[in-house]
């Protein structure tokens, strides 16, 4: 899983970093509430590990300017003391879950584990955006009932794109969705997809209503005009 940890204690993050890390999953560090609200906005982030007490914004805040963008990142909230009411606060502003610090690393990837299974069983197998529609479970994409035929590989990516529509996706998080996170796959290599996805979405015969735009040196975002 993609992770973001948010927390401006150096000790606490590292290990954070390195207990994940060594369970399989991809972190990215942040220490300020601001700088967090903006990478997870411009990530595909599956969890966010967020602390209560940061400098620049608190955590409070990044939650709920994240959740006002329409981010699904699933959120756990990290805090040094049960402050319930600041925990209720939370969770009516979005928050998936907490955890009291000092806790057990062993119970933190047991509860990352768990929002992941949730958020996938809540996950609707059917996106729609505008007149485009991706089936998971057929592995179809249809615009106006007509069949889109896509690789594999420009299925996962436009699965990922249509998910986080009107959002930015960056290239690292396409190339995970499409080759896996270990894959070591060239940039030319995934511009050569992405035209590739384009030019099939674009087909004069649809009116040229989708569009992946690029955002030069970040990645791409889907929008239907």
């Amino acid at each position: 899983m993609n992770v973001l940890v948010i927390e401006d204690d150096p000790r606490i993050a590292s290990l954070l970093q390195r207990g994940l890390s060594d369970n399989g999953h991809q972190v990215t560090l942040s220490a300020n509430g601001c700088e967090a609200a903006e990478i997870m906005l411009g990530g595909a982030f599956d969890v966010a590990l967020l602390d209560i007490l940061l400098p620049g914004m608190d955590g409070l805040s990044v939650l709920e300017r994240v959740r006002s963008k329409r981010c699904k990142t699933a959120i756990m909230m990290l805090t040094a003391v049960d402050a319930v009411p600041k925990l209720l606060q939370a969770f009516d502003l979005g928050a998936d879950d907490y955890l009291v610090k000092p806790f057990m690393l062993e119970i933190l990837l047991a509860r990352i584990g768990a929002i992941s299974r949730r958020r996938q069983a809540d996950e609707p197998p059917v996106l729609k955006v505008g007149n485009l529609t991706l089936d998971r479970s057929r592995r179809a994409v249809t615009h106006d009932d007509k069949n889109i035929h896509l690789t594999r590989k420009q299925f996962d990516m436009l699965d990922l794109l249509m998910r986080r529509n009107g959002l930015v996706t960056t290239r690292e998080d396409l190339i995970e969705a499409g080759w896996g996170y270990l894959a070591d796959i060239k940039d030319n290599t995934l511009d050569v997809y992405v035209h590739g996805l384009r030019a099939k979405l674009d087909a004069p015969e649809r009116g040229n209503q989708m569009m992946i735009r690029t955002v030069h040196g970040t990645g791409y975002i889907f929008e239907v005009s």
